[in-house]
């Protein structure tokens, strides 16, 4: 015990030493302690502290150390001229979570909007719903916009019922406050915001209307879902995207059934094509009910933007192999921004079916076009697409890979090297000896080495 105490005080020590390294261990040593008050606000302020290495630890030891006191000294930072100090302060009690409310909500009574604001930020994003309560106080007596409108996400957040009806009536109250008040109605999701969204739709904006047709998604019926159908003759550009998002959403809440015609496979392919990921995921879900060369494609397009999105369209393509075979050279040849993942998915076509089965399915000129493409690749900057390229040229057609087999020994990264080592050595032809003996020589010892002992291995065999 008594050298448990010595410990205790010598790492307390450290902490006013002039070296941050030293600063920086004292600190991530105390982290399961149990500090008094007096330690804790001297941890604390180490969010001060110069040295970047030292916040790290400070902020490493207040998220894990067990002590309550903690987030009622830390939240006085929040204050802080230093926009470093209280962005540092205010992630610090993001990450304590709940147990950092109470603190919160005390000081709250005692900053000024500049402070208040930051503070109902952070309950927002932590989602306690003990801070409601004082956040809608606070909106109800607060005139400042930037702490208003803090107050409405936030209560949003907390999908806090009882302030909804005083969120409406301010809605008219400033222009800047419309979206947030939508998103929050939204989140909130009664009866009553529905009501108010149908109501207000047409006054308004664009800006408002991407608000308001987000939320149709999250609290709508199945009126909801026929009126965001027929905005689809009405509506165009980004507008598009939250709508088809909703459409889907409400689809899988109510069991609805989305006509697929030629208007919702166009609003469908728009959004795939141009939207940010999350709108991506919805529409696929949506595009992958359509046939046709061009859903096809912009299937194909869109992998690797998002894993989800991935799992949903790869089916999809996968079903339908002679039509992806054809896509792909015309597809590789465009350098595509995803070309790595096509390549990817074409070698688990490969595998899926062998090679001899799929040029069982295609012409000899779209067998050509296909390794073509693959060879095109060899000559790639990225050495991950030149190591995919190669893997499909072998898994699809050896012959050819081995024809080819000069300039893929021309890439000088070392895991390409040691990767076709691996493959070469399961094939008995003289290209691969040859090309196995000059890796032998090759500058990398580890390359090197390794062809050496695949060289023993097949002398013995």
């Amino acid at each position: 015990m008594v050298r448990m105490a010595n410990s205790y005080l010598n790492q307390i020590s450290k902490i006013k030493s002039d070296d941050p390294s030293v600063r920086s261990m004292a600190v991530e040593a105390l982290i399961n302690e149990t500090l008094t008050d007096e330690v804790a606000e001297m941890v604390c302020s180490l969010v001060e502290d110069p040295d970047k290495g030292v916040r790290n630890s400070v902020d490493l030891m207040l998220v894990l150390n067990p002590s309550p006191q903690i987030p009622n000294i830390l939240v006085k930072y929040i204050s802080s001229s230093n926009i470093a100090t209280r962005n540092l302060a205010g992630e610090i009690l993001l990450k304590i979570g709940v147990g950092s409310v109470n603190a919160m909500i005390e000081y709250l009574r005692l900053v000024n909007n500049d402070d208040k604001k930051f503070i109902v930020d952070i309950l927002g994003l932590i989602g306690d719903e003990k801070a409601a309560p004082d956040i809608f106080e606070l909106l109800l007596n607060n005139n400042n916009d930037n702490v208003v409108m803090a107050c409405i996400e936030a209560l949003g957040n907390l999908h806090f019922a009882e302030a909804i009806e005083v969120i409406i009536s301010i809605y008219e109250r400033n222009e800047l406050y419309k979206p947030t008040i939508i998103e929050a109605i939204g989140k909130i999701g009664t009866p009553k915001a529905l009501d108010f969204i149908f109501l207000k739709y047409n006054e308004e904006d664009e800006l408002t209307k991407f608000s308001m047709i987000e939320s149709l998604g999250l609290v709508g019926n199945e009126e909801a879902f026929f009126f965001l159908l027929s905005e689809l003759n009405e509506i165009d550009g980004p507008l598009i995207w939250p709508t088809v998002e909703s459409i889907f959403l409400l689809k899988e809440k109510f069991n609805l059934n989305v006509p697929y015609d030629e208007r919702m496979k166009n609003m469908v392919l728009k959004t795939s094509e141009e939207a940010p990921p999350r709108y991506k995921k919805p529409a696929a879900n949506l595009l992958t009910a359509f046939d046709g060369n061009d859903t096809f494609a912009a299937c194909v397009r869109i992998l690797g933007d998002d894993l989800e999105t991935d799992e949903i369209i790869k089916p999809k393509i996968l079903e339908n192999p002679k039509t992806f075979f054809d896509m792909v050279p015309s597809i590789i040849n465009q350098n595509p921004h995803n070309l790595n993942k096509l390549l990817g998915l074409t070698l688990e076509a490969i595998s899926m079916m062998n090679s001899d089965g799929i040029k069982d399915i295609l012409s000899n000129i779209q067998i050509r076009n296909l390794t073509d493409s693959f060879t095109r690749c060899l000559d790639n900057p990225d050495e991950e697409i030149r190591k995919a390229a190669t893997e499909n040229l072998f898994a699809f057609d050896q012959n050819t890979a081995v024809l080819f087999l000069d300039k893929i020994l021309e890439d000088n990264n070392i895991w390409n090297k040691m990767w076709l080592l691996e493959v070469l050595g399961n094939i008995n032809r003289p290209e691969t000896v040859q090309a196995i003996s000059e890796l032998a020589n090759d500058k990398e010892e580890m390359v090197s080495e390794r062809a050496k002992f695949i060289q023993s291995q097949k002398s013995v065999a």
